[in-house]
């Protein structure tokens, strides 16, 4: 094992009197976020290269904080720490403040001669350090060569070459910190143009809701209003498709999800609106939901909610006549295939012996097929002792809803 992981405090060893930490000087450290990270190959092979140059076996980056000593970029790529008040760096910071730091020989150095680093197991002898320092002048660590025998000082050009390497050291550590600044801004950036698009789109849904709910109110007067009871039927059906959609926008607006839909939710609550408003009064048919948590974007969502609609309405209108007890189920989910199957069934009367999907009069029959249409996908009708209309289609994601739309 490389000594320099050796270095650990202890409760034994005598804590010598640093200076006080500058908050400047630590902000600039922070500003790094290099503490704690992992090795790094860059840094690495300046440290490589400052032992070679020296010829010495230990070599690394020192980091100081306002507790602590981090070692970065050691031979051993394990994490090391020491107390702060151990870091040769911390105890001669008012001389690595000027320059390189080049102890000979730490036993014979009044300085460090008592330094449990050098009376200890470590045995440091040799030690050239060359500050880290930022373009404002904050010295925040040192790159460090060290030797566990006396040596000659080493000559100025190669003191100088160390200090080359520690300032190649800082100006990657600057590139870094420009580039993390650049991201954090543009990341910024980007959030606070998504929180507008959110807010407007929220507001469009918002408007929207409002606009449909009151073209529903309005076909209600009118439908009130009418003598005719087929077409105030009629306008009641166009009210409630236009509600349908309404309920749409409504749980997009009230969501956290701008473009997708909690759809078992919402087919829960739209059932039970259709339910009441066609025989709740009575109590004579219910209506049940077999779904499962299922999103859809609103590319899909507001024909899947139509269709839904149409069903469930037809089935309460023509399954149980005469004021009959029933159910109508609805059942929801999706494929492992990524498609979704949407299935309205019934115990009721059944449908006519001459009834002809592809011919038919109805209205809301229509519709179905046009908005299956536009799903991509295929309406069947199964009959039996139910009757069940099944609507299968694939699911498209919010990225193909938007291309679409």
């Amino acid at each position: 094992m490389n000594k320099c992981c050796e270095l650990q405090s202890s409760s034994d060893c005598t804590i010598y009197p640093v200076r006080e930490n500058k908050s400047e000087r630590l902000e600039a450290l922070y500003l790094f976020d290099i503490i704690d990270t992992d090795s790094e190959p860059s840094l690495d092979r300046i440290v490589t290269m400052a032992a070679r140059l020296f010829q010495a076996p230990i070599s690394f980056v020192s980091l100081v904080e306002k507790e602590r000593q981090w070692l970065k970029a050691k031979p051993d790529s394990r994490a090391s720490e020491t107390a702060r008040a151990l870091s040769f760096f911390a105890h001669a910071y008012e001389f690595v403040e000027q320059g390189p730091m080049v102890v000979c020989d730490a036993s014979r150095d009044p300085r460090f001669q008592d330094h449990p680093l050098v009376t200890g197991d470590m045995g440091i002898r040799f030690y050239v350090g060359a500050p880290l320092r930022t373009r404002a002048g904050l010295a925040f660590g040192s790159l460090c060569v060290i030797d566990t025998v006396p040596r000659q000082c080493p000559s100025q050009d190669l003191i100088d070459n160390l200090a080359d390497l520690a300032f190649l050291i800082v100006e990657q550590l600057e590139l870094r910190a420009a580039m993390n600044a650049k991201r954090d801004d543009t990341e910024r950036e980007l959030r606070r143009s998504l929180l507008e698009k959110e807010t407007l789109l929220q507001e469009v849904h918002h408007r929207v809701k409002n606009n449909l709910q009151i073209v529903s109110s309005l076909l209600k007067l009118q439908g009130d209003s009418l003598t005719d009871r087929s077409a105030a039927a009629a306008l009641r059906e166009s009210q409630q498709r236009v509600l349908s959609m309404a309920m749409i926008h409504e749980r997009l607006y009230a969501g956290k999800q701008m473009a997708e839909v909690e759809f078992d939710d919402y087919a829960r609550a739209l059932v039970h609106e259709l339910v009441y408003s066609y025989a709740g009064r009575k109590g004579n048919v219910t209506g049940r939901l077999l779904p499962p948590s299922i999103r859809l974007n609103i590319g899909q969502a507001i024909p899947c909610g139509l269709i839904l609609n149409e069903l469930v309405t037809n089935a309460l209108k023509y399954a149980y006549p005469d004021g009959r007890d029933g159910e109508v189920l609805v059942e929801l989910h999706e494929t492992p295939a990524g498609r979704i199957r949407l299935a309205v069934s019934d115990r009721g009367q059944g449908l006519p012996p001459d009834f002809d999907w592809n011919n038919t009069k109805s209205l809301g029959l229509r519709i179905v097929d046009v908005l299956a249409k536009q799903l991509g996908g295929t309406l069947t009708i199964e009959s039996g002792q139910r009757t069940t209309f099944i609507l299968d289609f694939p699911r498209a994601d919010v990225k193909m809803a938007n291309r679409n739309n």
